[in-house]
C-alpha cells in the first residue's frame, strides 16, 4: 500500500430507514463514527471539520437531491452512490441479488470479505448468522464463504406498533418505557398488559434468534458449530446467553459498505 493509499480519508454515509449514520475511515482503519437520532436530517454540522478524499453514499433509506449535493461539497471527487437493486459483488445463492437491501449486502460482505478477521478469525465456523436488529430484524446465513439466504421479521417498535394499530385495547409503549426492561433474554411470562407486550415483541425477538442459531446448528453447524455476529440500534439490548460463539460489532454494516466501495466504483466505471 503505498503513502497516498495509506493516508485516504474516505466517509461512508448511511441512510437507514430510521436514521444518518457515518463512518470516517483513514487508512482504511474505521477512526470516528456518529449516530444521528431518529428523523434528524443532515446537515452541515453533523459532518467531519476536514474534507474527505472520497464519499460513499449509501443505505436502505432514502436521501433528496439536497443532501446529496451537501456530501459533494466536501470533497473533490464525484460522491459514489449504491442503492438498492444496484450491482454488487457479493457472492449468494438468492434467486435476485439485486433485491437484497443494501445494509444486508454491506453485513454479509464483511464477512466474505474478511473485514471482520480480527474478530471472527480464531474460529472453526463454517457457518455464520450475521443478525441486525434494529427497524428490521434480518438474519443471514453464510455457509463456506456462500450467503445462502436469511430472513426478515419485525423489530421491536415495529412489533409494539403493530399490536397498538391492529387491536382496540392494547396500549401504545415507546422506546423510552420498553428500554428500561431490557436485557431481553426470551422470557415468557408478563404480569401486565404491557409487561407482556414487551415479553412478546422484546423478548420474542431473543427467542427467535435462539431457536433460529439452534435449527441452524442442527441442519448446518458441522466442525464449529454455527458462529453469530450481531449488530443494529437494538442489538445491544438482547442476551443471548446460549449462543456461542457470538461476537457483537456495532460498526458491522459500515465495515461491510467500505470493502464494498471499491467495488461499486469499479462497476460505475465500467457502466
Amino acid at each position: 500500500m503505498g503513502i497516498n493509499e495509506m493516508a485516504k480519508v474516505v466517509w461512508v454515509v448511511e441512510k437507514g430507514n430510521s436514521r444518518w449514520k457515518y463512518g470516517v475511515f483513514v487508512g482504511g482503519g474505521i477512526a470516528l463514527t456518529k449516530t444521528l437520532d431518529v428523523g434528524e436530517q443532515l446537515n452541515i454540522t453533523h459532518l467531519p471539520e476536514d474534507n474527505a478524499d472520497e464519499i460513499f453514499l449509501t443505505g436502505s433509506g432514502k436521501w433528496s437531491g439536497e443532501e446529496y449535493d451537501l456530501l459533494q461539497t466536501r470533497t473533490d471527487s464525484s460522491v459514489i452512490e449504491f442503492k438498492h437493486g444496484d450491482r454488487h459483488p457479493l457472492i449468494t445463492k438468492v434467486a435476485n441479488p439485486g433485491s437484497l437491501g443494501t445494509d444486508r449486502v454491506a453485513n454479509v460482505f464483511a464477512i466474505q470479505s474478511e473485514s471482520l478477521k480480527d474478530l471472527i478469525g480464531g474460529e472453526k465456523c463454517k457457518t455464520w448468522m450475521i443478525i441486525d436488529v434494529g427497524t428490521c430484524v434480518t438474519t443471514d446465513v453464510i455457509q463456506n464463504g456462500v450467503h445462502i439466504g436469511g430472513s426478515i421479521s419485525p423489530g421491536i417498535s415495529l412489533r409494539l406498533n403493530s399490536m397498538r394499530d391492529g387491536t382496540a385495547a392494547l396500549p401504545e409503549i415507546n422506546k423510552e418505557v420498553w428500554s428500561k426492561s431490557s436485557p431481553f433474554s426470551g422470557k415468557t411470562t408478563g404480569i401486565s398488559t404491557v409487561e407482556a407486550m414487551i415479553r412478546g415483541a422484546a423478548d420474542g425477538i431473543s427467542a427467535e434468534i435462539i431457536g433460529r442459531w439452534m435449527v441452524l446448528n442442527l441442519e448446518l453447524g458441522g466442525v464449529g458449530g454455527v458462529g453469530v455476529v450481531i449488530t443494529g440500534g437494538d442489538s445491544s439490548l438482547l442476551e443471548l446467553c446460549q449462543v456461542k460463539p457470538k461476537f457483537a460489532d456495532s460498526n458491522l454494516t459500515l465495515k461491510g459498505y467500505y470493502a464494498l466501495f471499491p467495488h461499486i466504483q469499479r462497476f460505475i466505471h465500467e457502466d
